[in-house]
């Protein structure tokens, strides 16, 4: 069995998860990331995305973050991040309610700051599908 390291999602309102895993698998803002058992002191800046875990019994569990911040620290990981959903957590319907929205948003948008927070609101919606996996 590969060694295992303590790892918890934080978001403003609760611990979202806190368990020892085997690796963590982040979008970073220079690209994708792994973290195992061990690894190197770290704070780094984490994109919107899904984020996977493979936890202690090697079972795979995945999480759509809202962005925020990863830190590793002697084998203590905590990802600090604004919004996140665990997978089966996906309002379909309304993902999909948003990402039309934002869509509509993106077309009509006349300012650079419209244009980004439709940008935002739509990278949202399809990150929260592609934990549903659902295209």
């Amino acid at each position: 069995m590969a060694k295992t390291f303590k790892f918890e999602i934080i978001t403003p309102g609760k611990v979202v998860y806190s368990d020892s895993v085997q690796s963590v698998t982040a979008e970073g803002t220079e690209g994708s990331f792994g973290i195992l058992a061990d690894h190197a002191p770290l704070i780094t800046e984490v994109q919107m995305s899904v984020l996977t875990v493979t936890d202690g019994k090697d079972d795979t569990v995945q999480f759509a973050i809202e962005g925020g911040f990863l830190e590793v620290m002697a084998n203590n990981v905590v990802v600090l991040t604004d919004a996140c959903l665990k997978e089966g957590e996906v309002d379909i319907e309304k993902a999909r309610a948003e990402k039309d929205a934002a869509e509509k948003a993106l077309l009509k948008a006349a300012s650079i700051g419209e244009k980004e927070m439709a940008r935002d609101a739509l990278k949202r919606a399809n990150t929260w599908l592609k934990l549903a996996k659902v295209h």
